[in-house]
């Protein structure tokens, strides 16, 4: 660890006793109640539907199309935050996408204010905007229906829809991922638009202008275009707060609007050269790519070495205190959770109150293997155990040869007085489970969580990390009954492996649940390149690719897989309960013969009622997933027998 310039890592002196501004903050904001934000799909719709044509080519379309909602999107000040740029229109916003999963609320835009669940407020004028003028422009623009039309609505979009085999994460993103705002900090959004128009005069001079090098000049074009509307929505910003400051005689707020007037017209734009100044652009910035992407577990990453020399920098020349550090974390902190997601009631039943899971990942080793804990890590962790709120998902990197103990106790510590976070990562297993995935030991180092879980490296991988959630407790349902899935009728859905009640060993079983997984998994993948396929006809991400390596030198947008490392993501669920189910079903009719398998799937039908001692049997008896049991070969077979869909090559 860099030498260190704090007298405790606990900083147990900052508190929101002494940090009035957070404290204040802090309590007004936890009392907001969310609302359904149309800003972003009223000026995105206008465009798209006024003020282009589906004859442009659709990356300049779409760049142009964020670029004027940049422009028109109202600079706001909801509180006395130190950091400038709101998500949405909303103090706690619900940003509708219409070309994702925005539409899904159509059928409950009467109802959603009201729901029991998680209701997000919504105007009846605003109700009547989407119903009328959004929502009618996207009925067959949006990912789902164009991927229905675009394929002849195919069988596995059916299985897709019922919810209960796998969900398909492109119809509603494909921004699982972690930017890098490196270059953007430390030379401006002004380096990067100068970089793309380098290129594309480059391009021109060449004379070729066709087959490949047309596509690459309009991925350059489109860069340019939207990376300016970044540049205006600053520029607005810090109108906005040199207006306000004006009209206020509250010195505290007069002062912070003209400190932030004066950021926002350097940052972006420029490097930075402050704390404050980073950290301001990097909040910009991320409101930015939300502009382009859902607002679904875009990740800041590592802020504690992309932020750090900027930390160093201002306590070395006396321009910062940790206090002061610590509020600007703060007020970081809250400006993140300035957001949520907008789902249908059904959704709120599966994943109610997940929030938007941006990841915010500390500690660890850094690219040579050496401990990267510093100061800054300490007080992040200080502004976590402070706050307590949903979001970021915080993570602790803990490398056990390289990071000292101090510091997994501080980790613990945080843990302990939060009850929740951050989550503690194992840096030479997750390290190594990179190297095995083919990503090159410096950068696997350098890897950052998405969302609640999943490995990435900031600006080299293009993850689409939830691409597939694959509930393996259905494969083992459509095992049990030949094909069929009882909580969705008598329908043939998978395949007909045969009837369990006939099998005469394990093993024929194993093997029927292994077809209907292969098949079930087949049917996933296959629904998510359909999806990628459609991202790249009609929805690009220049904007997005402008903060990956790779994309800017292979003139290629991310979804075409522009970056250095691209892979879809899947999460199986059930895994333990069907580990265990396995394991039940070979202890309990194959090797102690305490039932057959009528006996077992009468009892599955009869929810047990009748066979409690047989339902005892399996609780108590029989082995369980993690005990280390001898006779429980399942989890190994499992893993190792599968289709492996946790990095599947994508062409998105």
């Amino acid at each position: 660890m860099a030498s260190t310039v704090l007298n405790n890592i606990r900083l147990q002196d900052y508190s929101l006793d002494n940090l009035d501004l957070i404290k204040r903050l802090r309590k007004a904001q936890i009392k907001i109640k969310p609302e359904v934000c149309i800003e972003r799909a009223r000026h995105l719709t206008h465009y798209l539907k006024n003020m282009s044509t589906d004859n442009e080519p659709v990356e300049i379309r779409y760049a142009k199309a964020v670029n004027y909602f940049f422009s028109n999107k109202e600079p706001l000040f909801f509180d006395d935050n130190l950091l400038a740029g709101t998500t949405s229109s909303k103090a706690f916003g619900a940003p509708v996408y219409p070309e994702y999963t925005g539409m899904t609320i159509w059928p409950e835009l009467d109802t959603i204010s009201d729901r029991e669940k998680n209701p997000l407020k919504l105007s009846a004028e605003e109700a009547d905007e989407l119903n009328f003028d959004i929502y009618p422009y996207w009925m067959e623009r949006n990912i789902l229906e164009y991927t229905r039309k675009k394929y002849n609505n195919p069988a596995c979009m059916g299985l897709f829809e019922k919810f209960v085999f796998f969900i398909a994460g492109k119809a509603g993103t494909i921004s699982h991922t972690i930017p890098d705002y490196r270059v953007a900090l430390d030379k401006g959004v002004e380096f990067i638009i100068e970089q793309a128009a380098s290129r594309e005069r480059d391009i021109r001079e060449s004379g070729d202008l066709d087959g490949e090098n047309k596509q690459k000049l309009e991925f350059y074009r489109a860069i340019q275009i939207a990376m300016k509307g970044i540049i205006t929505y600053a520029q607005n910003l810090g109108k906005k707060a040199s207006e306000l400051a004006r009209k206020t005689d509250d010195p505290f707020r007069k002062q912070n609007f003209l400190t932030m007037s004066e950021i926002c017209g350097k940052v972006p734009a420029k490097p930075a050269s402050t704390f404050r100044e980073a950290v301001n652009s990097l909040w910009i910035i991320q409101v930015a790519i939300h502009a382009e992407s859902i607002n679904m577990a875009v990740s800041p990453g590592r802020l504690d070495q992309v932020l750090f020399k900027y930390y160093r920098n201002d306590i070395d020349n006396g321009t910062l205190t940790d206090k002061e550090a610590i509020e600007i974390m703060s007020c970081l902190w809250l400006k993140i959770n300035d957001n949520t997601n907008l789902v249908p009631e059904t959704a709120e039943e599966l994943w109610g109150g997940a929030g938007t899971v941006p990841a915010v990942t500390v500690g660890g080793v850094d690219e040579n293997g050496e401990d990267a804990v510093n100061e800054l890590t300490y007080i992040i962790l200080r502004v976590t155990e402070l706050l307590k709120l949903r979001d970021p998902s915080m993570n602790a990197r803990y490398h056990y040869d390289k990071n000292t103990e101090e510091y997994r106790d501080r980790v613990a510590g945080v843990i302990v007085n939060t009850k929740a976070v951050p989550a503690f990562h194992n840096d030479v297993a997750d390290i190594g489970t990179l190297e095995n995935q083919g990503v090159k030991t410096g950068h696997a180092r350098d890897y950052g969580v998405i969302g609640c879980v999943e490995l990435g490296i900031p600006g080299k991988s293009y993850d689409a990390s939830s691409s597939i959630i694959f509930n393996l407790v259905s494969a083992l349902e459509l095992t049990f009954y030949n094909g069929k899935r009882p909580v969705i009728g008598d329908e043939q859905i998978g395949l007909a492996t045969g009837n369990p009640e006939e099998f005469r060993s394990f093993e024929e079983f194993w093997e029927a649940f292994k077809k209907q997984s292969a098949w079930l998994i087949g049917k996933a993948i296959e629904l998510n390149e359909y999806f990628g396929l459609v991202h790249q006809e009609i929805y690009p991400t220049p904007l997005l690719s402008a903060f990956f390596e790779g994309p800017m030198e292979k003139g290629k947008d991310l979804i075409f897989g522009g970056a250095l490392y691209n892979a879809s993501g899947a999460t199986h669920i059930g895994f333990a309960d069907t580990v265990d189910s396995l394991s039940a079903i070979e202890k309990a009719v194959f090797i102690d013969k305490k039932c057959t398998f009528t006996e077992l799937i009468q009892a599955l039908k009869e929810n047990f009622s009748g066979y409690e001692k047989l339902h005892a049997y399996l609780v108590n008896k029989t082995p369980k997933y993690g005990t280390e049991d001898p006779v429980d070969r399942k989890s190994t077979r499992l893993n190792s027998s599968h289709t492996d869909i946790s990095r599947m090559p994508s062409s998105a």
